[in-house]
């Protein structure tokens, strides 16, 4: 840093240590952030099992009463086979061994109260005795009530479940039902109900052995658009059965739909929470149970502050011991520093009384004095050499002269050779990638493009369609490993024409690797032209038999080389004779051209080939395909020659022009000849006009 380069050792040392420090206290501040999410994820685990546990335990409480209900059937039932039990002159005259059981029952159960009631819905019998008994549940005063409701279910649909908490004017409290039917050889005789005492399940609730000091519970349900809650609420005035405010009850809201969460939110006072909330289906309660953030995180809280003043404490003492360590160091540092300040005006008497120091120091000052003395002598020797400079000052710079004029005349030559080579070489150098990195003025003549739509581009941007992907991977492969290449290509102009040059193209090396390729290429596009023009049939543009003669060995070797395979197909025009006897030569040379056409349309793959092989027989040179494929491939061509619908009325397999194809492949391991590949193909297109013609024969 530019503003340590002014400090002394001793502030540096300090100021380095502090800086260490801080990033050590980051990446403690880190670790204890990152410990501080983990307590607060495990908060939320708390919260959710606290709650698990909540929902577990009033499960197990109404699994236990609709047990303690079934129980309570059986034994009316048993004793309904020798006493009507469900007559109410059974109970006048007080069966009192009958009542006192009911009540141990009830007690022992966890019953604030049990019913006898009739099929009629007549209450004829209760432990409490209070102003319910002798109604009527059906269309008496308490009709509307829980009570009714679950006794009109066992009746209707003999079934049984637990009601919500109301308030039961009977009791003078907010209570829940439950009832069984009671059946006998089938039939329904009664109902047995029990009101649950409410003050066991707000025991459940109100459990806060493991909720710390800001842990709270609160079930609560929705019913007529009011939240009232199930149980008294810790740590607050609000008691059982009173309603809560909406704002602040969004989890009792979605839990008592059906809902269920867990998340961190502001409580009802307003302070961060962990928060969980469920629904219990049985009861139709919605739970939330949560925790005060701050509390979690207290012991996380105090560890953080003891860490961070023992931190300080730590970084304080090493810095001052580093400060009492360095006093011993600075007399011989500041007395060094103040000769080397001599020695930068030119003062080297260097004086100094290393014995009153460490033998370290004494070294040190020992060897300083030597090389200050040292220093002295060369100084005199290059003031000495200057002066001997500045006599033959005149002469030096005459020989810089006309050295910097030699320089200038060859830079111009240099200059006018580079102009030379980059007007009238068409020349590219390209990264080890591809990527252009130079391009002559020749090459952009010649290419069509500007350098600046050619510098940054892959060199594929002037590949011609017309060159086999093979034929690159041949020249990649031999620049790659080092080699020049050099070789003839096809390349695509800017406005979609082509030229042909003569490529020569080397890898550029550096430290032994290669680094971009350099091309230089002269014009043969005019060579080429006639070349062509030698190849190529006249009347129908397709290659002669000449061009057949040389590209059938150089894809052969090809697909020797590939491990690929090669196919040609031999065709021929059927009964053309007889169509020139009818329709005249001229129509027989159009004939040709429109096959020729077909044969052009399926042939448009790089590395395809179409030839006119003499008359009306034809050859196709077609690579890298199955035999099925080389198959369908020839019947779709005898195809979409018929489909030309050319009249031929003396054509025995269709009344319209049509071919016969005859195809041999070759395999890299058959070590087939060009002249037996011929013959097999020629024979086969024998057996084709044999078996009927208008047809493609394979082997």
């Amino acid at each position: 840093m530019v503003f340590a380069k002014n400090m002394t050792l001793l502030k540096r040392v300090v100021f380095w240590v502090l800086a260490i420090s801080f990033v050590m206290f980051i990446v403690l501040a880190y670790i204890g952030f990152e410990i501080r999410d983990t307590i607060r994820h495990n908060g939320l685990v708390r919260v959710q099992n606290l709650l698990e546990h909540k929902l577990q335990t009033i499960d197990t409480y109404i699994e236990q009463r609709y047990a303690a209900l079934e129980g309570l059937k059986h034994l009316v039932r048993f004793a309904s086979r020798h006493h009507r039990v469900f007559e109410e002159s059974f109970w006048r005259h007080s069966p009192e061994l009958m009542e006192a059981d009911l009540s141990y029952f009830a007690a022992q159960n966890g019953f604030y109260d049990l019913f006898i009631v009739t099929l009629n819905g007549d209450i004829i019998h209760s432990v409490k005795k209070e102003s319910d008994l002798h109604t009527n549940l059906l269309d008496g005063t308490y009709r509307d009530t829980e009570l009714a409701r679950v006794v009109t279910n066992a009746l209707v649909n003999g079934g049984s479940y637990i009601s919500d908490f109301s308030h039961y004017a009977p009791s003078g409290d907010y209570a829940a039902f439950v009832a069984e039917p009671v059946f006998s050889n089938g039939e329904m005789i009664g109902v047995v109900a029990a009101q649950i005492d409410n003050k066991i399940l707000q025991s459940v609730i109100d459990d806060a052995s493991e909720l710390g000091k800001t842990g709270e519970v609160i079930a609560a349900v929705v019913r007529n658009g009011k939240v009232l809650t199930m149980a008294p609420v810790r740590n607050t005035r609000i008691k059982a059965f009173e309603r809560l405010d909406y704002n602040q009850m969004t989890p009792i809201l979605e839990s008592a739909g059906g809902g269920e969460g867990l998340q961190y939110m502001h409580d009802r006072a307003g302070h961060n929470a962990a928060v969980a909330w469920a629904y219990q289906e049985d009861l139709r309660w919605g739970i939330v149970i949560s925790i005060n953030e701050n509390e979690l995180l207290s012991e996380w809280y105090q560890r953080i502050t003891s860490m961070a003043l023992l931190f300080l404490i730590g970084v304080g003492v090493v810095v001052g011991m580093i400060i009492v360590a360095f006093r011993s160091f600075a007399q011989p540092i500041e007395e060094l520093t103040q000769y080397a300040l001599m020695m930068s005006h030119g003062n080297y008497k260097v004086r100094i009384n290393s014995e009153q120091y460490d033998s370290e120091w004494q070294v040190l000052t020992r060897v300083f004095q030597q090389m200050a003395a040292d220093i002295k002598d060369k100084m005199d020797q290059l003031n000495e050499q200057n002066r001997l400079l500045a006599m033959h000052k005149g002469e030096i710079e005459e020989l810089n002269q006309k050295l910097e004029t030699k320089i200038k005349i060859k830079s111009q030559k240099m200059k006018e050779y580079i102009n030379v080579i980059d007007q009238y070489v068409i020349a590219s150098q390209t990264d080890h990638n591809g990527i252009i990195t130079y391009a002559s003025d020749a090459f952009c003549r010649i290419s069509g493009y500007t350098k600046e739509e050619l510098i940054g581009k892959n060199h594929r941007i002037i590949r011609h369609p017309d060159m086999p992907a093979a034929f690159f991977d041949d020249l990649w492969q031999t620049i790659s490993a080092g080699r020049t290449w050099h070789g003839e290509i096809k390349n695509l102009k800017s406005d979609g024409g082509y030229y042909w040059v003569d490529t020569t193209i080397s890898p550029d090396m550096a430290q032994g690797k290669i680094i971009g390729y350099t091309a230089v290429r002269y014009d043969i596009t005019d060579k080429k032209t006639i070349e062509e023009l030698a190849i190529t049939d006249s009347m129908t543009g397709l290659y002669n038999r000449r061009h057949y003669v040389k590209i059938i060995d150089e894809e052969m070797n090809r697909a020797k080389r590939h491990g690929t395979t090669l196919a040609l197909m031999m065709v021929d025009v059927d009964y053309f004779k007889r169509y020139n006897d009818t329709y005249g030569h001229q129509a027989g040379d159009g004939i040709l051209q429109q096959v020729s056409d077909v044969l052009k349309s399926y042939t448009s793959r790089s590395g395809d080939y179409a030839f006119r092989l003499g008359g009306e027989e034809f050859g196709i040179v077609i690579s890298n395909m199955s035999a099925e494929e080389y198959l369908t491939l020839g019947n779709r061509i005898c195809r979409a020659v018929e489909k030309l619908g050319l009249a031929h009325e003396h054509n025995d397999a269709s009344p319209y022009v049509t071919i016969s194809m005859g195809i041999a492949i070759y395999y890299p391991e058959s070590g087939m000849s060009c002249e037996e590949l011929y013959k097999e193909a020629d024979t086969q297109l024998y057996r084709a006009k044999k078996q009927g013609r208008n047809r493609v024969a394979i082997k």
